[in-house]
């Protein structure tokens, strides 16, 4: 009887231990936007947008630019919908990356609320005009940064909107335009931890089977 509730409690122990290894990270959601609308009638993708749950009221927001585009900084514009909460604290470690160059330590000198972009109608926050990029670079083909606030989640973004060039690289391109989206494209569990979650969940239950059944 005492091996018995002893096997049951080093079941219990462990279950519990698989747990605390896949959480919170197993329920971790990726958003992606597919930037295929925008003002200046380019047809096709120009980029997409992708907000990743980080941590608890945390998110990484990746804007990557497809060959041919770039993200405007000084001036330019990123836009989101359907969150709350968002204040010009909220973002922390900005950086930009064209080709093998990053560059960090860049910041965003302004913040709006209910911000009207192009003819794409009033986006709930707008964070713009990126600093601090050295001398002549006034775009990136990939730009960075972690969003943190209260309940803050990557499920909760609806819409994005971004200020963009027709060139690759960090020189901006002759035009600038605006993009923006359709309906978010996937919401979906980080896969890694949930297959870490069920693969011990089922390997412990197997080991019970067996233990019982002797």
């Amino acid at each position: 009887m005492n091996r018995r509730v002893k096997e049951i409690a080093l079941i219990v122990l462990l279950l519990a231990g698989v747990w605390m290894a896949a959480s919170p990270s197993a329920w971790a959601t990726s958003v992606s936007f597919n930037l295929t609308a925008n003002n200046l009638g380019v047809t096709g993708s120009i980029g997409t947008v992708t907000v990743v749950d980080t941590a608890a009221n945390q998110v990484t927001v990746t804007v990557s630019m497809n060959p041919g585009f770039s993200v405007k900084l000084q001036g330019g514009d990123i836009a989101f919908n359907g969150v709350s909460g968002l204040t010009a604290a909220s973002v922390s470690g900005l950086t930009g990356m064209s080709g093998a160059s990053t560059f960090s330590g860049l910041n965003f000198n302004q913040f709006f609320s209910g911000k009207n972009i192009s003819q794409f109608g009033v986006f709930a926050f707008d964070f713009a005009n990126v600093q601090g990029s050295p001398h002549g670079v006034v775009s990136v083909d990939q730009l960075t940064f972690v969003l943190t606030a209260p309940g803050l989640s990557a499920s909760q973004f609806t819409g994005v909107a971004i200020h963009f060039c027709t060139a690759s690289g960090t020189n901006c391109g002759p035009l600038t335009g605006f993009a923006t989206n359709g309906p978010p494209t996937s919401v979906v569990p980080e896969p890694g931890t949930i297959s870490l979650l069920v693969t011990g969940l089922l390997g412990i239950g197997g080991f019970a089977r067996r233990r019982f059944n002797l």
